[in-house]
Protein backbone atom coordinates (compact mmCIF):
# COMPACT_ATOMS: atom_id res chain seq x y z
CA UNK A 1 0.00 0.00 0.00
CA UNK A 2 1.33 3.40 -0.92
CA UNK A 3 1.73 5.95 1.90
CA UNK A 4 -0.92 8.12 0.29
CA UNK A 5 -3.32 5.17 0.17
CA UNK A 6 -3.04 4.84 3.97
CA UNK A 7 -4.20 8.43 4.39
CA UNK A 8 -7.06 7.91 1.92
CA UNK A 9 -8.13 4.76 3.79
CA UNK A 10 -7.97 6.62 7.11
CA UNK A 11 -10.12 9.46 5.73
CA UNK A 12 -12.67 7.02 4.30
CA UNK A 13 -12.94 5.09 7.57
CA UNK A 14 -13.19 8.32 9.55
CA UNK A 15 -16.06 9.51 7.32
CA UNK A 16 -17.75 6.10 7.59
CA UNK A 17 -17.59 6.08 11.40
CA UNK A 18 -18.23 9.77 12.13
CA UNK A 19 -19.50 10.66 14.67
CA UNK A 20 -18.50 7.99 17.14
CA UNK A 21 -18.47 9.31 20.70
CA UNK A 22 -15.52 7.93 22.68
CA UNK A 23 -17.80 6.39 25.31
CA UNK A 24 -19.57 4.28 22.62
CA UNK A 25 -16.41 3.01 20.92
CA UNK A 26 -16.05 -0.78 20.82
CA UNK A 27 -12.73 -0.82 18.97
CA UNK A 28 -10.01 1.56 17.86
CA UNK A 29 -8.22 1.05 14.58
CA UNK A 30 -4.71 2.50 14.21
CA UNK A 31 -3.66 3.13 10.62
CA UNK A 32 0.05 3.43 9.83
CA UNK A 33 1.96 4.24 6.66
CA UNK A 34 4.14 1.51 5.17
CA UNK A 35 7.95 1.72 5.07
CA UNK A 36 8.34 3.93 8.16
CA UNK A 37 5.12 2.72 9.83
CA UNK A 38 4.47 6.18 11.18
CA UNK A 39 1.05 6.82 12.69
CA UNK A 40 -1.49 8.15 10.18
CA UNK A 41 -4.79 8.08 12.05
CA UNK A 42 -6.82 6.43 14.79
CA UNK A 43 -10.44 5.58 14.02
CA UNK A 44 -13.00 4.64 16.68
CA UNK A 45 -15.61 2.05 15.73
CA UNK A 46 -19.00 1.39 17.31
CA UNK A 47 -20.09 -2.24 17.87
CA UNK A 48 -22.31 -2.16 14.75
CA UNK A 49 -19.54 -0.74 12.59
CA UNK A 50 -17.09 -3.30 13.99
CA UNK A 51 -19.46 -6.15 13.07
CA UNK A 52 -19.95 -4.74 9.56
CA UNK A 53 -16.20 -4.32 9.03
CA UNK A 54 -15.49 -7.85 10.25
CA UNK A 55 -18.22 -9.13 7.92
CA UNK A 56 -16.65 -7.35 4.96
CA UNK A 57 -13.23 -8.76 5.79
CA UNK A 58 -14.65 -12.28 6.25
CA UNK A 59 -16.38 -12.17 2.86
CA UNK A 60 -13.15 -10.97 1.23
CA UNK A 61 -11.04 -13.64 2.92
CA UNK A 62 -13.62 -16.39 2.33
CA UNK A 63 -13.00 -16.26 -1.41
CA UNK A 64 -9.37 -17.21 -0.85
CA UNK A 65 -9.88 -20.05 1.66
CA UNK A 66 -9.87 -23.68 0.56
CA UNK A 67 -13.24 -25.36 0.86
CA UNK A 68 -12.33 -28.81 2.09
CA UNK A 69 -14.04 -29.06 5.47
CA UNK A 70 -16.10 -32.02 6.58
CA UNK A 71 -19.63 -31.51 7.94
CA UNK A 72 -18.30 -32.19 11.46
CA UNK A 73 -15.67 -29.45 11.06
CA UNK A 74 -18.32 -27.03 9.83
CA UNK A 75 -20.55 -27.92 12.81
CA UNK A 76 -17.58 -27.22 15.11
CA UNK A 77 -16.98 -23.88 13.37
CA UNK A 78 -20.62 -22.91 13.92
CA UNK A 79 -20.39 -24.00 17.56
CA UNK A 80 -17.23 -21.88 18.00
CA UNK A 81 -18.99 -18.91 16.42
CA UNK A 82 -21.90 -19.29 18.84
CA UNK A 83 -19.49 -19.48 21.78
CA UNK A 84 -17.66 -16.36 20.59
CA UNK A 85 -20.96 -14.49 20.25
CA UNK A 86 -21.94 -15.45 23.80
CA UNK A 87 -18.51 -14.48 25.13
CA UNK A 88 -18.85 -11.08 23.45
CA UNK A 89 -22.20 -10.55 25.17
CA UNK A 90 -24.38 -11.12 22.08
CA UNK A 91 -27.28 -13.48 22.65
CA UNK A 92 -28.53 -13.65 19.06
CA UNK A 93 -27.05 -14.82 15.77
CA UNK A 94 -28.30 -14.05 12.29
CA UNK A 95 -28.93 -16.56 9.55
CA UNK A 96 -26.45 -14.75 7.29
CA UNK A 97 -23.63 -15.30 9.81
CA UNK A 98 -24.31 -19.03 9.84
CA UNK A 99 -24.68 -19.10 6.06
CA UNK A 100 -21.29 -17.37 5.66
CA UNK A 101 -19.66 -20.06 7.81
CA UNK A 102 -21.35 -22.88 5.90
CA UNK A 103 -20.43 -21.51 2.48
CA UNK A 104 -16.91 -20.64 3.57
CA UNK A 105 -16.32 -24.22 4.68
CA UNK A 106 -17.86 -25.79 1.58
CA UNK A 107 -21.26 -26.85 2.86
CA UNK A 108 -24.52 -26.20 1.06
CA UNK A 109 -27.59 -24.31 2.19
CA UNK A 110 -29.38 -27.67 2.37
CA UNK A 111 -26.79 -28.88 4.90
CA UNK A 112 -27.17 -25.66 6.89
CA UNK A 113 -30.97 -26.04 6.98
CA UNK A 114 -30.63 -29.58 8.34
CA UNK A 115 -28.04 -28.44 10.89
CA UNK A 116 -30.26 -25.55 12.00
CA UNK A 117 -33.13 -27.99 12.58
CA UNK A 118 -30.77 -30.13 14.68
CA UNK A 119 -29.66 -27.07 16.70
CA UNK A 120 -33.28 -26.01 17.21
CA UNK A 121 -34.31 -29.53 18.27
CA UNK A 122 -31.38 -29.75 20.68
CA UNK A 123 -32.40 -26.45 22.26
CA UNK A 124 -29.13 -24.75 21.32
CA UNK A 125 -30.97 -22.12 19.24
CA UNK A 126 -34.45 -20.68 19.50
CA UNK A 127 -36.21 -18.78 16.74
CA UNK A 128 -37.03 -15.14 17.46
CA UNK A 129 -40.42 -13.78 16.53
CA UNK A 130 -39.40 -10.12 16.67
CA UNK A 131 -36.61 -10.44 14.07
CA UNK A 132 -36.99 -12.78 11.12
CA UNK A 133 -33.96 -14.95 10.27
CA UNK A 134 -32.44 -14.34 13.70
CA UNK A 135 -31.90 -16.98 16.38
CA UNK A 136 -31.46 -16.68 20.13
CA UNK A 137 -28.48 -18.63 21.44
CA UNK A 138 -29.56 -20.71 24.42
CA UNK A 139 -27.86 -23.06 26.78
CA UNK A 140 -30.49 -25.39 28.18
CA UNK A 141 -30.01 -26.69 31.72
CA UNK A 142 -28.76 -30.26 32.08
CA UNK A 143 -32.11 -31.54 33.37
CA UNK A 144 -33.87 -30.27 30.20
CA UNK A 145 -31.72 -32.31 27.82
CA UNK A 146 -33.37 -35.65 27.13
CA UNK A 147 -31.77 -37.79 24.40
CA UNK A 148 -34.21 -38.90 21.73
CA UNK A 149 -36.80 -36.26 22.58
CA UNK A 150 -36.94 -33.35 20.15
CA UNK A 151 -39.19 -30.36 19.69
CA UNK A 152 -40.96 -32.18 16.85
CA UNK A 153 -41.47 -35.57 18.48
CA UNK A 154 -44.98 -36.54 19.73
CA UNK A 155 -45.45 -36.54 23.46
Amino acid sequence: MKPRAARVLAAALRAWTTPTPPDQAAARLDIREPDTWSHTATVSLTPDRTDRLIGLIRRDVAERLPRICTPQQTAEAIEQHLAHRLAAGHHTVSHTDLLDIALRTGQTTHWLAAHLVALLDAGRLRETWWRPRTYRITTPPAWAIRPGLTARSPR
